[in-house]
């Protein structure tokens, strides 16, 4: 006989879903519609239904804000039928033209996030959004609460019931939240065997990551032992969690006395606030604690763009006031989303009210919430500071500091300690600060307690009496107070905010937000800064006022997006002021106009902006917008394409790097504003100013050509065109104005591709500016430039010698415009010398008397080789500045005359042979040259000029050749003091090494111990050379330089790397540098790198202590943060610990006692600034 048996389920949950799951069982539509609206009509009271027949797609409408959201319902429990009857829906919606644009879905199926999105993407088609989507799951809960509809749709009946699958409360969409963030917790208490304890601030998510844990199911309040007993055998339960446990304490008691009493195996998670975590403990004994922490700004980030929020500006605003909280996160988006309510929500005054909400849940006192409020008034409190506040708020400071700690637990209260070395004490003193963070939220609860119209604690003055130091913090939260709107603000008056500037550290951030307040605070501001820029100029700090005018820019814009007028003409003043001193404006403008465009918050770049500036700059009279001041605020304006970099939000320490390049109607729209104003100023413009619009020429030249933008971008046809004609059209303005050659040079240089060319009249200085030609060989070139330049200089070379030098004395700014400064007259030098009857003694005479000696170079080689300088010219030439380097070039080099070679070399200084490095004129030399050389009554000139000529030679193929004088020349031989390490200085000393290690040593030592007026002693350029000694060598010159000043200096530098000689020489009893000393040498700490065992290893001989050998680990240059240094030094101890050498397993294991609890601390305060996004927390 066959037997069926049937689970009867008892479960009410269970009960619930597989009726819920039952195709069988039929729901009635009409009724479903009816529960649907009037549960939902206790989340949305604005909800109305509408009648059958009427509805044209929708079942019900919901007003908020004067903004219909229209409710879509099906009783369908198949995906399938879920779509098709939202998408039925819209399109009849759409057909009847119901003028609705957001919707929300109600449906009895099964909805994952996935699902959500091609739901929203339905919607999308119908031109409308899906703000919410309420589906099985919320339906489920909502009818284990609600018995009468519980009978009515599912014909089930049940009395109470114990547990719930969420808590109460929980959002509609609780299921389908992200764990971004907290994976790797859930994880771990999902893999623990211990009753468990969540804790963490309000607004963390802890009664989410217990939602998320296997078999969890929430206790309801106060169930009946019974009942309770009876629920947890029916249903039996994993895991069983008391939300909210510190106020439930007698539910985990009946939890632990039912397990206990029947033998039953569930985990019990206990969910509280920090402050709870002790008396929590001594309910659940033995219980492991696991903090929810803070989310970082990246992680809510990613939570708030799943919920359809992505414009970077609103995010920002967001993970500022939620501070690292997910449910603040997520209850301010919904404020967004599904009610528009952008003004509390920027305010600060919705968060402000859940504050202030869990304060009196947690049963704050009233005097706690007035020192938390006047925490907030002053910003930021030190320990010496509390007593005064405890006095003034009449409260003794051991209260004060237990009712800072109460409203502490909200995560409000930041609590820095600070470290200072006192000297006279010669210790460490620990100081801590207070404050209220975010500063949005500290403003805002701060216009709660004392600008709201009620009795504030104290009186506003007193508190700025009692701490006259923090007048410009106090000032600060007043601006922001009226800022974020509160009803009774206390607004500071100009004079008040002049008066604390002096003082403060934070004054841009105060002139900013006090120029937001209103026009005649926007002027205010920008006058303080063009005073300061004024100031500045005045005091011959030409580099404060760059920095000011920047500032003032970035407030000009802010007042420019606000429409308020007159501060444009004070920005233009300030740029008239620089110009004037000669300072570059371009920093300032460009300032300006990008704070204007704001892409640098993320947002798109503002057209809009841009047109309100240009607007506000036809304002200023003509007299006032000089023409180099408007060509380059037209030039940074106009620019069609811009980097919008900035440093993300989101992300510490990571820059977003973007380009932009405007739509062609924005080109079009942007250009078409400006033509007036450049037709009618261009008649008009000096040559500076011509140059800023060929530079913005430049900029549209590369878009009419579709040139690459940056990043790889593309032009597309569109802006192609637009680019086209507004570059043709800014060329044909500027074409007929250009008079002079050098901007006429750079025009025809960007107007090329656009066929639109100007002639140049001067033959000569076109011959000299003669473009290259593309695709035609070097020679080729060459040769035609020579040609030109040869036509060009016959007229010349047929009147007197003056009337060239005329010329190019009267062209050098020209040709410096054309980027020929110092070529230019060099290439006339160079043909004049290499003519067939050059006459170089005629030309170069001229050139002396007209100052322009030091572009004849050409002509004073050819003199020096043909013998034709004589003694005259070479001593005017030794006089000249200009033309000295030429002559002792030329002479040293190329010269036979042995007279003119010992007249230049006795009138030599040392610093005209160390210019003779970029020259390599001392490798060719004659021998008696070489021997005046090396042979000059001066030091310093002979080993120069030594040092010089074996440098030459290193980089020749051919071996130096031997020289008598060399050898004795070198041991005058000195490095200059804090040279920057040349290379040339290498060679020479590796030459010296290699040819007499004797001479080196000698050499070393005198390095070594001559006294210097830096304490520093710079051996770059022996650490190579030293290396080319043998042992031997290395150990005599150790035993000269052991006993001096620099001796642990000395001994890095000679041991050369060389791992067998440190251990060799510091074994020897004579050794006696201590460890410590040796470790802390400079040499060693900013040189070579040894691996801590090698270390250990070649130290050994000198027994060092574990501690000194592990402090070489923080000497040096690093990179990377702290956790990740930290994190790479305890990987690289641990593989020491497990050494075979007992010496070095102990070494080992001391730096994981000393690292690991500083990567702890340090991996905690990198994730608080990743949840602040700063370090300053």
């Amino acid at each position: 006989m066959l037997v069926s048996t049937e689970v009867v389920v008892v479960n009410l949950l269970d009960r619930i879903d597989q009726r819920l799951s039952d195709t069988r069982a039929r729901i009635n539509p009409h009724d479903f519609e009816d529960c649907a609206t009037s549960l939902l009509s206790l989340i949305h009271p604005g909800l109305v239904p509408i009648t059958g027949g009427s509805d044209f797609g929708l079942d019900a409408e919901i007003t908020e804000d004067s903004r219909i959201t229209g409710l879509i319902i099906t009783s369908s429990r198949s995906w399938d039928g879920a779509k098709r009857s939202l998408r039925d829906s819209l399109r009849s919606m759409r057909k009847n033209h119901i003028p609705v644009q957001r919707v929300v879905a109600v449906n009895l199926a099964e909805a994952n996030r996935s699902k959500r999105e091609k739901l929203k993407d339905i919607a999308k088609e119908f031109d409308c959004e899906l703000v919410q989507v309420f589906d099985r799951a919320w339906f489920a809960n909502q009818f284990r609460e609600n018995p009468d509809w519980r009978r009515k749709i599912l014909d089930i009946e049940g009395g109470p019931f114990s547990f719930s699958r969420q808590p109460r409360g929980a959002r509609p969409d609780e299921q389908q939240l992200s764990t971004i963030g907290r994976n790797a917790l859930i994880a771990e208490v999902n893999g623990s065997n211990s009753d468990v304890t969540l804790f963490g601030v309000p607004g963390v998510g802890k009664s989410h990551v217990a939602s998320k844990l296997d078999g969890a199911l929430f206790l309801e309040r106060h169930p009946t032992p019974e009942r309770l007993l009876d629920d947890l055998i029916e249903t039996k339960p994993a895991l069983v969690v008391v939300d909210d446990s510190g106020a439930r304490l007698q539910d985990v008691d009946l939890l632990l006395q039912l397990r206990d009493a029947e033998k039953l195996n569930y985990r019990i998670v206990a969910t509280c606030w920090p402050h709870e975590t002790d008396r929590v403990a001594d309910h659940l004994p033995n219980s492991l604690q696991f903090e929810v922490d803070l989310l970082t700004r990246e992680e809510l980030g990613a939570i708030l763009r799943e919920r359809g929020i992505t414009r970077l500006a609103v995010i920002v605003r967001l993970l500022t006031q939620a501070d690292g909280r997910p449910a603040w996160a997520l209850n301010l988006a919904d404020l967004l989303i599904h009610q528009n309510d952008w003004t509390s929500v920027w305010t600060g005054n919705a968060l402000r009210k859940q504050i202030f909400a869990f304060l009196r849940m947690s049963n704050a006192s009233e005097d706690a919430i007035d020192v938390l409020g006047t925490l907030a008034l002053l910003g930021r409190v030190n320990d010496d500071q509390l007593r005064r506040l405890a006095d003034l708020l009449q409260i003794r400071q051991p209260e004060l500091i237990r009712l800072i700690r109460s409203v502490a637990i909200a995560g409000l209260v930041d609590v820095q300690d600070h470290k200072r070395y006192n000297h006279e004490t010669q210790q460490i003193e620990h100081t801590q600060t207070y404050r209220i963070q975010p500063h949005i939220i500290a403003a805002s609860v701060a216009s709660e307690i004392y600008f709201s119209g009620t009795a504030s604690p104290v009186r506003l003055r007193d508190v700025q009496d009692t701490f006259p130091e923090l007048a410009a913090d106090i000032m600060q939260i007043q601006i922001y107070t009226k800022l974020l709107g509160a009803t009774h603000p206390r607004v500071p008056t100009t004079g008040e905010l002049i008066a604390v500037l002096p003082a403060s550290t934070k004054g841009v951030e105060l002139l900013r937000s006090f120029g937001q307040l209103g026009p005649e605070q926007s002027q205010a501001v920008v006058d303080i800064y063009l005073a300061r820029v004024t100031t500045a100029l005045n005091a011959g700090d030409p580099t404060t006022a760059e920095s000011e005018a920047k500032l003032l820019a970035a407030r000009v814009a802010d007042a420019v997006e606000d429409n308020i007028p007159g501060v444009v003409s004070t920005f233009v003043q300030a740029l008239s002021v620089l110009e004037d001193a000669d300072r570059d404006i371009k920093p300032a403008v460009k300032e300006l106009v990008e704070e204007v465009r704001n892409a640098r918050s993320g947002d798109q770049p503002q057209l809009a902006g841009l047109l309100k500036l240009v607007e506000a700059l036809q304002t200023v009279p003509n007299a006032e917008l000089i023409d180099t001041v408007w060509a380059a605020l037209t030039c940074e304006i106009l620019a069609p394409t811009f980097d919008g970099n900035y440093m993300n939000p989101e992300v510490l320490h990571q820059f977003i790097l973007q380009s932009f390049t405007w739509p062609a109607a924005h080109m079009e729209t942007l250009y078409d504003a400006i033509r007036p104003e450049l037709a009618t100023r261009a008649p008009g413009l000096t040559p500076a100013a011509q140059l800023t619009l060929i530079a913005l020429l430049e900029k549209w030249v590369r878009i009419a050509n579709g040139w690459d933008l940056p990043f790889g971008g593309k032009t597309n046809n569109a802006q192609v065109k637009a680019g086209k004609r507004i570059a043709t059209s800014i060329a044909n303005t500027l074409a007929p104005v250009i008079t002079t050659p050098g901007v006429r040079f750079r025009f025809n240089q960007a107007a090329s591709t656009l066929k639109i060319r100007l002639d140049e009249p001067d033959k000569l200085f076109a011959a000299l500016t003669h473009e290259r030609e593309h695709l035609t060989a070097y020679d080729v070139i060459m040769r035609r430039k020579e040609a030109a330049l040869d036509k060009a200089l016959a007229p010349f070379q047929q009147q007197a010698p003056a009337v060239l030098m005329d010329w190019l004395k009267a062209h050098e700014p020209e040709l410096a415009t054309a980027g020929q400064m110092t070529t230019g007259a060099w290439q006339v030098f160079a043909r004049l010398a290499y003519q067939p009857d050059p006459e170089p003694i005629k030309w170069l005479t001229v050139a002396i008397d007209h100052g322009i000696a030091g572009s004849a170079s050409a002509l004073i080689n050819v003199c020096a080789r043909t013998d034709q300088l004589t003694h005259a010219i070479a001593d005017r030439l030794l006089a000249d500045p200009n033309g000295r380097h030429g002559v002792i070039s030329a002479v040293i080099g190329q010269s036979t005359n042995s007279a003119l070679i010992q007249r230049v070399v006795d009138q030599l200084a040392p610093r005209d042979v160390q210019q003779l490095e970029s020259a390599f004129a001392l490798k060719d030399a004659l021998e008696p040259t070489r021997h005046a050389l090396f042979t000059h009554p001066s030091d310093e000139v002979r080993g120069t000029a030594a040092a010089l000529w074996a440098a030459e030679w290193a980089y020749d193929t051919d071996p130096m050749p031997a020289d008598p004088d060399w050898l004795n020349a070198m041991k005058s031989y000195t490095i200059p003091e804090n040279s920057r390490h040349d290379h040339m200085h290498t060679q020479a000393l590796n030459a010296l090494a290699k040819a007499s290690p004797k001479v080196f040593i000698e050499l070393f030592i005198k390095h070594a111990t001559t006294t210097m007026r830096s304490s520093y002693r710079d051996f770059d350029e022996w650490k190579e050379p030293v290396r080319l000694l043998a042992p031997a060598e290395r150990d005599k010159l150790w035993q000269q330089v052991r006993e001096t000043e620099l001796a642990r200096e000395l001994f890095w530098v000679i041991a050369g790397n060389d791992t067998d000689w440190i251990t060799g020489t510091v074994s020897e009893p004579t050794f006696n540098i201590s460890v410590r000393n040796l470790l802390g040498a400079l040499q060693f700490q900013f040189g070579h790198r040894y691996p801590l065992d090698t270390l250990a290893t070649m130290l050994r001989p000198l027994r060092p202590e574990p501690d000194d050998l592990l402090h070489t680990l923080e000497v040096g240059t690093f990179t990377g943060e702290d956790h990740e240094r930290y994190a790479a030094k305890l990987d690289n101890l641990r593989d020491l610990a497990n050494s075979d050498d007992e010496d070095i397993a102990l070494l080992g294991q001391r730096g994981i006692e000393i690292y690991e609890p500083l990567l702890k601390e340090a991996l905690v305060k990198a994730r608080r600034a990743a949840v602040r996004g700063t370090r300053d927390y």
